[in-house]
């Protein structure tokens, strides 16, 4: 995540006014010199001789014109954990002596120095400031207006401005996860069975004329002298895994406190599915991402490779809870989008709402291959009020009824532990797959 923040130059906006100590100096001289000549004091006189000099060199180096000031934020996307800087630049002005910059304090970054304030002396009219802002939860947010002040030698006259509010998202950073398990048998062959789209692979599909990125091994020479220009063979690509991530983000349970704290519900399911992502994707699988439940539908079509998981990873830091009385995503299984045949399906959900539970039983009634994974947390039990406490004792006995439903359906539901986590499952989905399925129509 190494892209430059966008910058913003500041020119004009405010002018050099003189400050409190200026004038509280200026008056100061006036008020002793007028006194020490009227009555006859020199100790005074000698006491508002450093003030007088003072206020006329202020009066005599005033800046002339506004400074220029541009800011810049230096990573606008980093993971959670991470830190980026914020960089401001003062300049234009000779005369600048020190500028100072404190930044609004924003839900979920953190700042160092920790106050938020940063301080820097020019160096031939030139300060440069800088602040780290650590950013402890996923999500896309901006960063609050920061307040810009430069000042003159003796503080005589300031300069102030504040900034843009700059956009700065946090990609979830994915558990610890791998998996030693085959999604699917494996007979010594690569392509079985016949894959539903063209790519890099060993089947062959048809002739077509040459392209830019085509290897030099497919050209077809024989066609390519009869019709008088390059052919190529075209190939089927080889078979691969599909892995679907179901995100429930109807509600969110629990604490958060980043990534240094609690997690939430919705921490977990994200983070997971980041994972899980980061695990298939760069070797080749296929994966997709559909969160339901939420104000804004998210999808990413099936995809794999490095830049697959970045952009399931923007996708996942925009996820945001929603209504929990909305019903938009109790859609038929059939019209879910992204979800299609031939795949593993993962679903991840805190399963407090049954409606989760329900679509992963109608996947599961139409041949689907479904794992359900557990995300809510431990600690969304405790809670000093009584009644609170007995009415989610009352919902976990009967999420617990519903979650033995759903294993009586042949549905797994497991528990995100981390590593392993789906090994176990996958070598049973695995094992399975060998047999034939009966599919309820």
């Amino acid at each position: 995540m190494t892209t430059s923040g966008r910058s913003s130059l500041w020119s004009g906006r405010e002018e050099w006014r003189p400050t409190v100590a200026h004038l509280r100096a200026s008056v100061g001289a006036v008020v002793l010199t007028t006194i020490a000549l009227v009555w006859r004091r020199p100790d005074l006189l000698v006491i508002a001789s450093p003030m007088a000099v003072v206020t006329a060199w202020s009066l005599m180096t005033r800046p002339g014109g506004a400074p220029t000031f541009e800011d810049r934020l230096a990573h606008p996307t980093i993971r959670e954990g991470d830190a980026t800087t914020w960089h401001g630049d003062v300049s234009g002005e000779p005369m600048l002596d020190v500028a100072v910059a404190a930044v609004t304090p924003s839900a979920w970054v953190e700042t160092r120095p920790s106050s938020g304030v940063a301080t820097a002396a020019a160096i031939d009219g030139t300060a440069r400031l800088a602040v780290d802002l650590r950013s402890i939860r996923w999500g896309t947010r901006a960063i609050e207006p920061v307040d810009v002040l430069a000042a003159t030698p003796w503080g005589a006259f300031r300069w102030h401005t504040h900034t843009a509010r700059h956009p700065l998202t946090t990609l979830p950073l994915p558990g610890v996860f791998d998996v030693n398990a085959s999604a699917r048998p494996s007979d010594g062959l690569v392509g079985l069975h016949r894959s539903a789209r063209n790519g890099e692979g060993n089947e062959f599909s048809g002739i077509r004329p040459f392209q830019v990125g085509d290897r030099m091994r497919r050209i077809n020479w024989a066609r390519s002298a009869r019709s008088g220009e390059l052919q190529v063979n075209a190939t089927r690509a080889d078979l691969d895994t599909h892995i679907a991530l179901v995100i429930d983000a109807s509600d969110d349970f629990g604490v958060s406190e980043g990534i240094d704290g609690l997690a939430s519900s919705l921490d977990a399911s994200v983070r997971a599915a980041g994972a899980i992502a980061e695990h298939y994707a760069p070797r080749g699988e296929r994966v997709s991402l559909r969160a339901f439940g939420t104000r804004i539908a998210h999808t990413v079509a099936p995809g794999s490779g490095r830049a697959q998981l970045r952009r399931i990873l923007d996708t996942l830091a925009q996820v945001r809870p929603g209504d929990p009385g909305r019903s938009g995503y109790r859609t038929p299984a059939s019209r879910q989008r992204g979800v299609i045949g031939g795949q593993i399906t993962v679903m991840l959900s805190p399963l407090v709402a049954p409606d989760a539970l329900d679509l992963a039983v109608s996947l599961g009634r139409q041949g689907m291959t479904v794992i359900v994974v557990d995300t809510l947390p431990a600690h969304v039990s405790e809670d000093d009020d009584e009644y609170t406490a007995l009415a989610w004792r009352i919902r976990l006995l009967e999420r617990r009824r519903e979650v033995r439903l759903v294993l009586t359906a042949g549905i797994p539901v497991i528990e995100w532990r981390g590593p392993g986590s789906l090994d176990q499952v996958i070598r049973d989905i695995a094992r399975r797959s060998t047999g034939p399925r009966m599919v309820q129509r």
